[in-house]
C-alpha cells in the first residue's frame, strides 16, 4: 500500500538541462572568459562574470564582441571599434551570479 502525497517532482527525473546544448553552439570554437572589470556595468556585465564566447558565430555591425586592443582584450560592439582590431570573437552569453542588495 503506498500512502502519502506524490512528489512534485514526479514525471520529471528524467528531465534534465545540459548547459552545453543550452549555451554552445561551436563546441570546437567556444572558449570562456571571466570578467575583471567594473567598467562594462552598462551593458550588464559585472566583475567575475563568465562570458561564453563563439568564435566562429557571425560577426555584423551590432554584434558585442570579445577584440584585442593594444594587447588588452576589450568588450564592445563592432561599430564602436576604432583602427586596427582583433576580433576574438562573439559573446553569445554573459552568465552572472546574482548579487544581494
Amino acid at each position: 500500500m503506498i500512502t502519502g502525497f506524490p512528489s512534485p517532482a514526479q514525471g520529471y527525473e528524467d528531465s534534465s538541462i545540459d548547459l552545453n546544448t543550452l549555451l554552445i553552439s561551436h563546441p570546437s570554437a567556444t572558449v570562456f572568459m571571466q570578467i575583471e572589470s567594473t567598467k562594462y556595468t552598462k551593458m550588464g556585465i559585472y566583475n567575475g562574470d563568465l562570458l561564453v564566447i563563439d568564435r566562429a558565430r557571425a560577426v555584423n555591425q551590432n554584434s558585442l564582441v570579445v577584440y584585442e586592443e593594444d594587447g588588452h582584450f576589450v568588450l564592445g560592439r563592432v561599430f564602436n571599434i576604432k583602427g586596427e582590431a582583433s576580433i576574438t570573437g562573439t559573446i553569445s552569453y554573459v552568465i552572472h551570479k546574482v548579487r544581494e542588495q
